[in-house]
């Protein structure tokens, strides 16, 4: 039985002012599947990530037409309440992002914010959001601790336990691996193929190998298009446009 379609984006452009930044962009992202998006840099990838929880309202003079829908609704309907899609479609950044405070308060950020839990069970959201995130058993004794004393991989983990605290659908990776050794990096490409079994994946990556590797599905982004989207082993064994072929063998990008 094929996945059910989690999120919907239908004919999207996006301009940062005057200029067209994502070109008639349609995709299907299915539930509890990871999606990669690859391409050069600068081809409009992390652009349109950040289309799918709102992230680009921040910047002034943006503009979006087209439709993306979570669960069949439009994210971009004046009803929308962005706190709260922010919060079932979560971001984890390039680089590890930790708030300056304990490793505790960083994942109890979220719940205690948005109050979806009481005080008393605060400790066991932190508890399952790190064990979700791979990293209990190295900080459960060390809850108190400064969250930037954290090596670069496990501060990844603790945003990633951060994200998941407040019990998204969605998860947005913003080259989530860039900044990590090869060591790391296969952590977190474990991590992301557990993750799946509760949470729909999107995520940028430079890592052609790396989106082989964990990914169902695949876009290729160039210029502000999407060249092509299919199952991730059509795009790297037998690629139905040239340029993907062309980009994919280092003939191109």
């Amino acid at each position: 039985m094929p996945a059910r379609e989690k999120m919907l984006v239908h004919h999207l452009n996006f301009y940062y002012g005057g200029k067209i930044a994502l070109s008639d962009i349609s995709i299907s992202i299915r539930e509890n599947m990871i999606t990669a998006l690859i391409g050069p840099s600068g081809c409009g990838k992390s652009t349109f990530l950040r289309c799918l929880n709102r992230m680009n309202d921040t910047i002034r003079g943006t503009r979006i037409e087209g439709r993306i829908l979570l669960d069949g609704e439009d994210i971009y309907s004046d009803g929308t309440d962005v706190v709260d899609l922010r919060r079932r479609v979560g971001m984890v950044f390039q680089r590890p992002n930790p708030f300056p405070q304990t490793i505790f308060d960083n994942v109890a950020f979220g719940p205690r914010v948005l109050r979806l839990c009481s005080r008393q069970e605060l400790p066991d959201v932190v508890e399952e959001s790190l064990r979700g995130a791979a990293l209990w058993d190295k900080v459960k004794d060390k809850l108190d601790r400064d969250a930037l004393s954290l090596s670069l991989g496990q501060q990844q983990r603790l945003c990633i336990a951060r994200a998941i605290a407040v019990k998204p659908e969605v998860i947005l990776m913003d080259e989530p691996c860039s900044a990590l050794d090869p060591v790391n990096t296969l952590q977190i490409e474990q991590l992301m193929q557990s993750l799946r079994e509760d949470y729909t994946i999107v995520i940028v990556t430079h890592n052609m190998q790396q989106a082989a590797r964990v990914s169902d599905h695949t876009g290729f982004f160039w210029l502000g298009r999407l060249v092509e989207f299919d199952v991730t082993e059509s795009i790297f064994t037998r690629p139905g446009e040239r340029l993907t072929e062309e980009y994919i063998t280092g003939r191109a990008g």
